[in-house]
């Protein structure tokens, strides 16, 4: 197996995925933090928008796949409305 040979392999094989996650988020955000200042404002929003985009998205579609409707009849109305 490739991660036995490797340094990342026995550090990997040493952390639960909860912690290489976390280890993982955070490394990105210091990434990103370190790019922020050096990139235009322009692809900082364009970045942003996309990442939410996707988000918002996923969220969306999970949502209704749910079975969200109300288990209640309608008001029987009378003539009157």
């Amino acid at each position: 197996m490739v991660g036995e040979y490797a340094p990342i392999g026995w550090a990997l094989g040493a952390m639960s995925k909860h912690k290489l996650g976390l280890a993982l988020g955070r490394f990105t955000m210091g990434m990103v933090g370190l790019m922020k200042p050096l990139l235009p404002r322009r692809v900082i929003k364009a970045m942003d928008d996309r990442f939410f985009g996707a988000v918002f998205h996923v969220t969306r579609v999970t949502n209704d796949n749910y079975d969200s409707s109300t288990k209640e009849r309608p008001a029987n109305l009378d003539e009157s409305g």
